[in-house]
């Protein structure tokens, strides 16, 4: 579970619709990133780095 991504995501007012238009997917898409199930491409990855104002590394790879 990618709690980071969600509260990170709360945080910054967006919903998973929102964040999903933002980087070209569909909300399904980020809850599979919220809930684990799914790691994002790199591409997505550093997309929604840039959208949450948060490192890659923090959001998806356990790193301060």
């Amino acid at each position: 579970m990618n709690l980071k991504l969600k509260f990170r995501r709360i945080e910054k007012g967006l919903t998973q619709f929102q964040l999903a238009e933002l980087i070209g997917a569909t909300n399904q898409t980020i809850s599979e990133y919220e809930r684990g199930r799914v790691k994002p491409s790199y591409d997505n990855m550093k997309k929604i780095s840039e959208i949450l104002d948060t490192p890659v590394g923090e959001l998806f790879f356990d790193e301060k």
